[in-house]
């Protein structure tokens, strides 16, 4: 449900998880239990001219598969670079049902890579390499200022393990390959939203990450506030009762009492 986009393409990337609309009138399933994953089809990325509609490109890659795009620009030298979470393959759907999460059925949550390909035009594949070697999701960037440009800090949940809930949140810097993260115990975190210091020439990381956070020990849920650039705590702020997991949010600071 996600795609790329640059100053003048977009990116869209076909994964190997395909449906015969046939089977969905007579299965008798879900609509995701209709859905096969066929690796030997790869995965495809097609570039859009953003003026015109027309395809410009199409490269193949290994199979793999992604709910969120995280970021995607253009090079000096007119390469397409293309940031996205990746699973190895189609698991990682089912693994989200209610009754795996919680407990009910044996299963695990696959691991995820944050992955960067390089689309070339002089190519007729996507290479890729490795920015984050670990579980993470639900990726946000400082878009205000960054979004199509080159960038150095992604924003995220994570899990210690895989298998668990989401239990930290993560900053990490994809220029110098490190990070930082933010966990305590029995507290799940969701989507951090990355809000930019008002009325001032900021740094990329000049800001606050807000995320909403379930605290398994009291019951209840807190709006965190982390500096953006120590991701250290600043602030939280509880309410008596928890708040159900959402996927998606955002911060709307022009909003007043008045609207």
């Amino acid at each position: 449900h996600s795609f790329g986009l640059t100053k003048h393409y977009i990116i869209l990337v076909e994964f190997p998880l395909v449906i015969n609309s046939l089977d969905i009138l007579i299965s008798g399933k879900p609509f995701a239990e209709n859905l096969l994953w066929k690796p030997e089809k790869g995965t495809k990325f097609t570039i859009v001219d953003r003026t015109n509609g027309k395809v410009v490109g199409s490269y193949q890659s290994e199979p793999f598969f992604a709910f969120h795009h995280v970021n995607s620009f253009e090079t000096e030298n007119n390469d397409i670079v293309v940031d996205i979470v990746a699973y190895q393959d189609s698991t990682i759907v089912r693994s989200l049902y209610l009754d795996v999460l919680s407990g009910d059925r044996p299963g695990s949550i696959p691991a995820s890579q944050l992955r960067r390909y390089h689309i070339s035009p002089f190519n007729s594949s996507a290479e890729f390499e490795v920015l984050y070697d670990d579980n993470l999701e639900l990726p946000r960037i400082n878009y205000r200022k960054y979004n199509m440009k080159d960038y150095d800090f992604i924003y995220a949940v994570g899990t210690y393990s895989v298998g668990n809930f989401t239990n930290r949140l993560i900053k990490v810097d994809v220029k110098n390959r490190n990070f930082k993260v933010w966990t305590e115990k029995g507290c799940h975190p969701g989507e951090p939203v990355f809000v930019p210091r008002p009325d001032r020439v900021q740094e990329e990381d000049d800001g606050v990450v807000l995320s909403v956070v379930l605290d398994s020990n009291k019951g209840n849920s807190f709006l965190l506030v982390l500096n953006a650039k120590s991701f250290e705590e600043i602030a939280r702020a509880e309410v008596p009762h928890h708040i159900p997991f959402g996927f998606h949010g955002q911060y709307y600071g022009d909003l007043n009492e008045s609207s």
